[in-house]
């Protein structure tokens, strides 16, 4: 089992994803976009376009610190990932698709809470080595306050 870090959009913005993916290579990490996928639908059943966001290519695994826990609220992540992994985080929030939803969780793993940010808020909780493991962030450049709600 792994570590994914994914970046999901509806399949209909994998074009500006795809853009936003490459924007994102001199950040220092790996992005890797995918099609449609069936088992994560947008709500109303759309599909979706998906970037992975790794060191090499893969899962994100390489990514954590050796204290890392999936039982703790955060993952714990290594000191020098963290401003590449911030860096690449907002350069797909501010160029990719105007609706986004990030999640850090281990392979097979569901969120339990789904928060509203903003690429900077989103930037400054990677930069913290903050990204829940059980969290979905959902940014939106229409949408104003950052929320946050419990599911």
């Amino acid at each position: 089992m792994c570590l994914h870090i994914v970046v999901r959009a509806e399949a209909r913005e994998r074009a500006s994803l795809e853009l936003a993916a490459s924007a994102a290579i001199g950040a220092g990490l790996h992005v890797h976009v995918r099609g449609s996928r069936g088992a994560w639908q947008w709500p109303g059943g759309r599909q979706e376009a998906v970037a992975f966001v790794s060191e090499r290519g893969g899962c994100a695994c390489s990514l954590l610190a050796e204290d890392a826990d999936w039982d703790s609220s955060t993952w714990s992540m290594r000191p020098d990932i963290l401003e590449p992994l911030a860096q690449t985080l907002k350069v797909l929030c501010e160029r990719g698709p105007a609706l986004l939803r990030v999640e850090a969780l281990w392979d097979g793993d569901q969120p339990d809470d789904e928060v509203s940010v903003t690429a900077d808020q989103l930037t400054a909780i990677a930069r913290a080595g903050r990204l829940g493991t059980k969290t979905r962030y959902t940014l939106s450049r229409r949408v104003g306050a950052a929320q946050s709600q419990g599911r």
